[in-house]
């Protein structure tokens, strides 16, 4: 019978040589060396993962080989070799490990690895090695680029400079650009002074006088094709975030700062001050004035949260699942009769292209999800039914990283017995001293990583569960809370605080010309559609199962 085959190819912002650019010529040898095996080629997956690592966990490509293996779909894996697969070796060691519980064997172009001692000992010394160039890579790079940083030259790695700046000819500076330069002075003008009638203007206001004279933004300026820029605005319009974060940025004051964050695209993380490397640059603005507009915008905020005229009990707790943006509140007056209502943050500027998401009425929002919440509170049964449909989702959402964690365990109850034979070996004459030695720091060094995975795991299933005693514990919570109510009267402070108690969220959506709300709690998920001019409930266990 023909074995059946899957390729993979893989390049990553780790590859420095041209073959492990070359994804095209890792799929030739693959595609040739399954053919020459007689197996039958079910599909070739290949990733472009420059955003990512060789060491990462979280690869599409990859994912999708192990969904198809647990369906049974092929028999071998081709990689070229094995810094393809990994260049991390408890990564390596444990996609390899998952595979063979599905009875999938992992065949490389590069290198014959045989499922023996010494075959097994060969292919994780090659991981070694390619995990040992990739942090030398890393680490090298990293060293180098700080050192031209220090050495007072810009690093954009292939960024635009900021708003307001262009690089020099040679690429080493950055001088401001005076068409940019005047907008950045002149936003900082309005806010910290005021405008041509000495009146001071917030961040979203500003944004709208921008929108309305066509400025093109840094993100405008940046992409190369409109259509496929992450911007959620058309072009020339600004949104207040944008403006505040102009505001608060320290390069407009003489000092640009390297190395302030660390990760990749959307998993940013801002490394420690002291890590950052200044630099200093021409300056658009005085220190002073930019010091007056830290100040401004920290008085802002502070009004922000004491001055909320009206009373929104889901208030900065849901958000849009068309365009994404968080959901404000609003009011209108007409006739002496007050309405108040949740919209889309895209609509608070009058932008040429908004969101669809129309208006919601915030009294019937806030009746619907109160009226849910103090029926589960007061009926034990529903809730535990709701919570046991919300524990059942998660269980599933978690099976991947369950089959992970097993993979994990095993590989560690190997490697630890692999080091209590050691001292046996060397007892009995089958290994010298040095060998000894150097087995044994190999071992541990694998065993503390895969200890290291395995705790990695355990808290994303501790983050994402909900174990029986928690469920019992949120049951006794509920009957707490429901006689305290039942107790004490029922006002906007007790209703807000039990929604912030029960870390409630919402999305808002339209589904067949109706209005939608998705909402999520340690309750459990509900949904409502809103018909006859009310919102109805469409069932937990529905929304639970697609959640």
């Amino acid at each position: 019978m023909t074995k059946k085959a899957i390729t993979y190819a893989r390049v990553s912002s780790d590859d420095r040589s041209k073959e492990g650019r070359n994804l095209a010529e890792q799929q030739r040898m693959t595609r040739e060396y399954a053919q020459h095996h007689g197996y039958g080629l079910v599909t070739e997956i290949a990733e472009d993962d420059r955003g990512a690592s060789g060491a990462s966990f979280e690869l599409e490509g990859l994912s999708h080989i192990l969904e198809m293996a647990e369906e049974g779909a092929f028999d071998v894996l081709v990689v070229r070799e094995i810094d393809r697969l990994s260049r991390d070796l408890i990564k390596q060691l444990t996609i390899e490990s998952m595979l063979k519980s599905y009875g999938i064997a992992v065949e490389y172009v590069i290198g014959e690895y045989p499922d023996t001692p010494e075959g097994n000992l060969n292919k994780q010394i090659r991981a070694v090695i390619a995990e040992y160039e990739r942090l030398k890579i890393a680490e090298r790079n990293k060293r180098g680029r700080r050192n031209i940083v220090r050495r007072g030259q810009i690093m954009l790695h292939g960024n635009k400079p900021p708003f307001g700046y262009r690089l020099s000819e040679d690429g080493k500076e950055l001088i401001p650009y005076l068409p940019e330069a005047e907008i950045v002075q002149i936003v900082f003008q309005w806010y910290t002074q005021g405008d041509e009638h000495g009146e001071r203007l917030s961040s979203r206001a500003i944004a709208k006088r921008l929108s309305e004279m066509q400025v093109p933004s840094w993100s405008d300026i940046r992409r190369k094709d409109i259509d496929r820029c992450s911007k959620k605005r058309g072009y020339g319009e600004w949104g207040g975030h944008m403006v505040l974060k102009m505001l608060h940025n320290e390069t407009y004051k003489g000092t640009w700062y390297y190395a302030q964050r660390k990760g990749k695209t959307s998993k940013w993380q801002h490394n420690p001050r002291q890590e950052w490397i200044s630099l200093e640059v021409p300056a658009l603005v005085s220190t002073e004035i930019w010091e007056r507009a830290q100040s401004q915008a920290s008085d802002n905020a502070f009004k922000a949260r004491r001055n909320v005229k009206y009373e929104y009990l889901m208030r900065r707790r849901m958000t849009c699942k068309i365009c994404g943006y968080g959901i404000s509140a609003a009011s209108i007056r007409s006739n002496s009769k007050l309405y108040k209502y949740y919209r889309c943050n895209s609509q608070a500027n009058d932008l040429v292209h908004k969101c669809d998401l129309p208006k919601y009425r915030a009294d019937e929002v806030d009746a619907a999800i109160w009226q849910w919440i103090r029926e589960l509170l007061t009926t034990p049964d529903k809730l535990e039914a709701g919570l046991q449909a919300y524990k059942d989702d998660l269980e599933q959402a978690n099976a991947s990283v369950r089959m992970e964690l097993a993979t994990v365990g095993k590989l560690l109850k190997e490697h630890r017995g692999k080091l209590e034979k050691l001292l046996d070996l060397y007892l009995a004459n089958e290994l010298s001293r040095e060998m000894l030695v150097e087995r044994k720091v190999k071992l541990e060094g694998i065993v503390s990583r895969l200890e290291a995975r395995q705790a990695e795991l355990e808290d994303k299933l501790s983050a994402r569960g909900l174990s029986n005693e928690e469920l019992t514990s949120i049951l006794g919570f509920a009957r707490a809370v429901s006689e305290e109510l039942n107790r004490q009267e029922d006002t906007f402070e007790t209703r807000r605080a039990l929604i912030e108690m029960l870390n409630m969220t919402a999305v808002l959506s339209m589904e067949d010309g109706n209005k939608v709300i998705e909402v999520y709690c340690v309750l459990g998920p509900e949904k409502f559609v809103h018909s006859d001019d009310h919102f109805s409930k469409w069932g937990v266990s529905q929304l639970a199962s697609t959640a």
